[in-house]
């Protein structure tokens, strides 16, 4: 994918992400989780050119009020390219005891 093409799509996904991220963080925009999804979308659609595409991906964004969870699926069907299922998470509390 060029750079253009890139740019163009996380330019579509931007006003969608931002929302997306609002309603997850209880009306909060964290721009920093946006542009995390952001990067993972752009990453699955370029993997989508390759010989052997990644159609998923996970990652953890922390930030000041939690560590979030990103589950970003390629709808490899899409029409045009470029869809994705998203899923965020937030961790609300972890650890270990004993």
């Amino acid at each position: 994918m060029s750079s253009t093409q890139s740019t163009e799509l996380r330019s579509r996904l931007l006003p969608q992400a931002v929302a997306l991220v609002e309603r997850a963080l209880g009306g909060a925009n964290d721009s920093q989780v946006v542009e995390a999804l952001l990067d993972a979308c752009s990453f699955l659609e370029e993997s989508a050119q390759s010989d052997a595409p990644i159609v998923a991906l996970e990652r953890d964004v922390r930030t000041e009020t939690g560590t979030y969870h990103l589950f970003i699926r390629r709808l490899s069907s899409s029409v045009p390219a470029g869809k994705f299922q998203i899923l965020i998470t937030c961790d609300l509390a972890s650890g270990l005891i004993y």
